[in-house]
């Protein structure tokens, strides 16, 4: 780290700022090997977009301070990787927003975590992705292995990308995550690949990759041509996607396996890519072709697949591909779908154990592959068009609900302690109809929602859930001494899936999915926990309240009621004040404030009784000044004045009212803010924090150039002292700060909540998945034809009643 480039100096660059960051980023390069052309070539806070710089100074300054905010050194993260989950974060964040330029660098992580599972990555093993853009593919293998239990830094990894920011990103990413030692290169991998040993491709024991879908390229400069043994696909018609493939067929070592994510015009298109095709196939390097679900990826409907190769497929496979059709098992999002953790789950178990399950995977044979001539098209090996509905005419026409229809969805209603006689009575001995009480749609989810069977069985997940828990919270306990989380996860989603599958309501792939969901969300805990035990920060404020703080949050939350009560009275009395909004000088209606309506009142009131007498019009009436004028106003008059004047005051009250109940209420939420501090901390750690914070403060004083921004730091250094002289008192009320036995049950019930909550998601999806099954019927049946004739028929017949009646008929 060179002198200038040091964050006591950088701290300080407020004039010329932009400059100066470029200056620091320059220097950092230039002193490590790892950043060169990362920095200096990426990086410009100097840039202009036409004659304005695009971060001028002062928001360069203010990128600065808010930074210096932030302690960014190893013994203040919560777990080792924290640096690392947030770039990767911030990469999302861009892609996100970047639309379909988001997918020039940018693999969704569901996507790349499904082919890290299917390569299933060991310690000792090299990882290459030739189109790496940011780096997913290559983090994502090194984070299986860690979570295996194995030694992620026994791994080579290596990439290549032919974007230079993109590059930089990559190799950013790597530094970040720690991984220091990972070979990214920059240049196109079709024509030029980086990765060489003595003149020859480096070959690597996994590949994982998501190449540009659809582009061109040029044979005119490619090297080692050698790699396109199977022929060139067309230069023009953007169909390099196998030419992709071939260099990383060639990049393979002989028992090397690789996953890559193609269009599906490769599997069918005719010409030399027909060609390339048939060679894969019949050199028996294709071990699965896997169908991904629409709209993945970023800017583009272009539907893709997973094929795998494998150069040493196991005898059991030889001549055999699996087809996987896994494109209708998704989750819908806004802007795209995504692969949850079941589909994942459901896949690589498929794939790894060589499944065949109906209408979703098959082995097929090469002799049926080459009759279709080395068409793979998925869809022609494993169709999952869903059956036909069925449908009765007899039922459309007469009415009715066929009983084998009904029969066919009897088992779902079972898993939810239901029989067809909840929704359906005895018409005939081959129909049903619906129950005479349901009249409307509606109603069928209110049935449900209400029906005892429905609760016991969602009761029975969570009791069985609670158990679950009992037992699994010994094995978090032993984080502290059995820092071994790969064997906790495996241990504990065994005992899961035992209790919950049985069930017989989630299949095996749902129930994984809930727990995987769960493990998620409470990830970062667990490297916390293992890296440095029951941290305090690991507890949710809250929770701290409701164990030590019940009372204060009781007053707080009556303190609520009594303001939600006020603003109610306070909203019914401007009601009946009925006073018209203001206006601005457009005709545009302002927002009507307590002070307009209560001015308004008061002018009225005057108004009416200036009629009669003369008012000092520097004094405006109140209610109590009527009195002396009952001789000179009339009685109608004063009693008019009165009720302006009187609701006027009520509504000046009312808000007074509610402006001293909030101030006392930031009091004691601040109070309380305090009094959880203080439980986490201690008197010495709440000192040391509040300490820190002055410190800052100080800083950003001293650097401040404008007596204004001085001022406003000086407030909150007063603010802080004057806090300091009460954590004695607080610590005193709050007694001994929060025991290690006291942080762990607080996590461990965080955590506990959390996965009762993935369980109700879960749950409610399969419930709502039932109301969709009955609903289903009563569109389809629930109104005959005859039903709607007579109904027709009515309403003619009225119709007809109202012409004669107007002499039209």
């Amino acid at each position: 780290m060179p002198e200038e480039a040091r964050w006591n100096k950088i701290r300080y660059f407020h004039h010329n700022a932009g400059e100066l960051l470029n200056q620091a980023l320059a220097s950092l390069e230039d002193a490590n090997d790892s950043l060169r052309g990362v920095l200096k070539d990426n990086i410009d806070f100097n840039k202009t977009k036409g004659n304005k710089r695009v971060i001028p100074d002062n928001k360069a300054k203010d990128l600065i301070d808010h930074f210096d905010k932030i302690k960014l050194t190893n013994d203040n993260f919560e777990f080792p990787d924290l640096l690392g989950a947030a770039y990767e974060y911030l990469i999302k964040y861009f892609a996100d927003s970047a639309g379909k330029k988001g997918g020039e660098f940018y693999t969704p992580a569901q996507v790349v975590r499904l082919l890290a599972q299917l390569m299933k990555p060991q310690a000792g093993m090299s990882i290459y992705d030739p189109t790496c853009g940011s780096g997913g593919m290559l983090i994502q293998s090194a984070q299986l292995v860690e979570e295996q239990g194995q030694n992620a830094r026994n791994l080579t990894l290596a990439g290549q990308d032919n974007n230079g920011t993109v590059w930089a990103i990559c190799k950013m990413n790597m530094i970040l995550h720690n991984v220091l030692d990972a070979d990214i290169r920059l240049g196109d991998t079709v024509e030029d690949p980086q990765h060489t040993e003595g003149g020859s491709l480096r070959r690597f024991d996994r590949i994982l990759a998501n190449p540009p879908f659809s582009q061109n390229y040029s044979k005119d400069n490619i090297q080692f041509p050698a790699r396109f043994r199977f022929g060139y696909a067309p230069e023009t018609g953007k169909k390099a996607d196998l030419m992709f493939v071939q260099h990383m067929v060639a990049s393979l070592k002989d028992n090397g396996k690789m996953a890559c994510v193609i269009p599906h015009g490769v599997l069918f298109r005719g010409g030399a890519e027909k060609v390339i095709r048939e060679k894969f196939a019949t050199e028996n390097f294709i071990e699965a072709i896997i169908a991904l679900p629409p709209s993945l990826f970023y800017g583009t409907g272009i539907p893709a697949c997973v094929i795998v190769i494998n150069k040493n497929k196991p005898d059991a496979l030889r001549h055999k591909i699996l087809f996987v059709n896994a494109d209708a098992e998704y989750g819908e999002g806004k802007a795209q779908n995504f692969l949850r953790p079941e589909d994942i789950e459901k896949i690589d178990t498929v794939f790894s154990k060589s499944l065949e399950l109906p209408k979703y995977s098959r082995l097929i044979d090469l002799k049926e592959i080459e009759a279709n001539d080395f068409n793979l098209n998925i869809r022609r090996y494993v169709d999952n068009t869903p059956d036909p509905e069925p449908e009765d005419v007899r039922a459309h026409l007469l009415g009715g609900v066929l009983k084998s229809e009904v029969a066919g969805q009897e088992l779902f209603y079972q898993k939810f302690g239901l029989k067809a006689d909840v929704f359906f009575q005895e018409k005939d001995a081959t129909y049903f109809d619906f129950k005479t009480e349901l009249t409307e749609k509606s109603q069928i989810k209110e049935q449900i929602e209400t029906h005892p069977g429905v609760a016991a069985t969602l009761e029975r997940f969570r009791q069985e859930t609670n158990q679950w828990w009992q037992e699994a919270k010994e094995d978090f306990i032993r984080l502290e001494t059995d820092n071994n989380l790969p064997k906790i996860r495996a241990e504990l989603l065994y005992s899961f899936q035992k209790r919950l599958v049985p069930m017989d309501l989630f299949d095996k792939f749902q129930v994984a999915g809930i727990f995987v969901n769960w493990w998620q969300t409470i990830n970062f805990d667990l490297k916390t926990i293992a890296a440095y035990g029951w941290s305090v920060n690991l507890i949710p404020d809250e929770y701290i309240k409701k164990a030590f703080f019940q009372k204060d949050m009781d007053e707080l939350d009556a303190l609520d009621t009594n303001i939600s009560d006020l603003e109610n009275t306070l909203q019914e009395a401007m009601e009946e004040a009925e006073i018209e909004p203001e206006t601005d000088d457009e005709g545009n209606e302002k927002k009507t404030t307590v002070k307009y309506v209560t001015d308004s009142l008061t002018d009225a009131a005057n108004d009416l009784v200036g009629n009669f007498v003369t008012l000092d019009k520097k004094k405006k009436l109140s209610a109590k000044d009527l009195k002396p004028l009952t001789t000179k106003v009339p009685e109608k008059t004063l009693a008019a004045a009165r009720i302006l004047l009187e609701l006027a005051e009520r509504i000046a009250k009312t808000e007074t009212a509610i402006k001293n109940q909030k101030k006392e209420q930031k009091e004691k939420e601040t109070r309380l803010e305090d009094l959880v501090d203080a439980k986490k901390y201690g008197l010495e750690g709440f000192q040391a924090h509040l300490e820190g914070l002055i410190i800052l403060r100080q800083a950003e004083k001293a650097a401040a150039e404008k007596d204004k921004e001085k001022d406003k730091f000086q407030k909150m250094i007063d603010f802080l002292e004057a806090k300091k002289a009460i954590v004695a008192d607080l610590v005193a009320v709050i007694g001994e700060p929060i025991t290690k036995e006291e942080s762990r049950d607080l996590i461990l019930q965080k955590h506990h909540n959390l996965m009762q909550e993935q369980l109700e998601r879960y749950l409610n999806r399969e419930k709502r998945d039932l109301v969709g099954l009955v609903e289903k019927l009563w569109d389809k049946y629930a109104m005959s034809r005859n039903a709607l004739e007579l109904e027709r028929n009515s309403v003619m017949s009225k119709l007809n009643e109202f012409l004669t009646a107007l002499n039209y008929q």
